[in-house]
């Protein structure tokens, strides 16, 4: 009988957390497709001031001009240049992120559908519940019924860590392929400072490119793992602190073209992505560490849930 309940109690309680899972991530969501949609006006704006910039300077205004006589155009235009690509990557990286958002929200509104009677289901075994414990009416049956609870809300925190550690785990191996793809174009870009020709320069650039499209991966990857670890940070004591996670492409972008055009270095690029490798690294070692723990109080309930049904 308390085995039956007990199973039920967790498939219920299960169904129940990821629905309201479900829930705060598609409000969640919600909330960051508006921000997003409103970065992506902004991204725009600044993308056409730069375009106009660079416009300016490789026409024959006086701006350009001016430029012109100072022997100083070349330089300027290549600052401009920089400044327009930083934007228009930005831009791309933002709508990719809405476009990802947007098939996110539909998914989470299908799944939702599946457990429209579930508030229901579970009152109606709550009752079923209380009638057992009334039932019974004695003290052993109480203790064993809050011990079920608490095995099932540890094997539920259980489940939602593991969640978090996989998330963690993509973007662990995505950060890693990024690195190596990075370290390839910076040792390429050496090889072009020191004479590598036309081949050199093109490998490099190749590389770069990769890496680009790679970020786009991570970004989609960083908010999966934000998704996951606000969803425990309740239920946790670990430190998590998602903010520092906030804008990585932004910054990566910015250091990329400004390494792209100096041509020997990549560092700045590869040293915010170690960064943010080793903070993800860190956050899942934690992740396992809380595992163990939880791990361990669910033995100790379930051996006093086998000690109250042996006697």
């Amino acid at each position: 009988m308390f085995e039956d309940i007990n199973n039920k109690i967790f498939k219920l309680r299960e169904k129940m957390n990821r629905k309201q899972k479900l829930e705060s991530m598609l409000e969640q969501a919600k909330k960051e497709l508006d921000m997003q949609k409103n970065r992506k006006d902004e991204l725009n704006k600044i993308l056409n001031k730069e375009e106009k910039d660079v416009k300016k300077l490789e026409s024959l205004s006086i701006t350009g001009l001016f430029y012109s006589i100072l022997g100083s155009k070349e330089e300027q235009l290549d600052k401009e240049r920089q400044e327009y690509l930083a934007a228009k990557l930005k831009y791309d990286e933002c709508l990719n992120s809405i476009s990802d958002i947007e098939t996110e929200i539909i998914n989470y509104k299908e799944e939702l559908r599946k457990y429209f009677d579930l508030d229901k289901e579970y009152e109606k075994f709550l009752k079923e519940k209380q009638e057992l414990i009334l039932g019974k009416n004695d003290e052993k049956s109480q203790m064993l019924i809050a011990n079920l609870d608490k095995a099932t809300d540890l094997e539920l925190d259980i489940k939602e860590v593991k969640e978090a550690i996989n998330a963690g785990n993509n973007l662990h191996s995505a950060l890693s392929q990024l690195i190596k793809t990075l370290e390839s174009a910076k040792s390429w870009g050496t090889w072009d400072v020191l004479g590598g020709g036309i081949i050199a320069t093109a490998a490099k650039h190749s590389k770069i490119d990769e890496a680009k499209e790679q970020v786009y991966n991570v970004q989609s990857l960083i908010r999966a793992f934000e998704k996951e670890l606000s969803d425990i940070e309740m239920s946790t004591d670990i430190d998590i602190n998602i903010s520092s996670f906030d804008t990585f492409a932004d910054y990566f972008f910015d250091g990329l073209i400004f390494d792209w055009i100096v041509q020997s270095k990549i560092n700045d690029s590869l040293d915010r992505v170690i960064n943010l490798d080793r903070k993800v690294e860190k956050l899942i070692n934690l992740l396992i560490n809380d595992i163990y723990k939880l791990e361990n109080k669910l033995e100790t309930v379930k051996e006093s849930i086998d000690r109250l049904m042996e006697e």
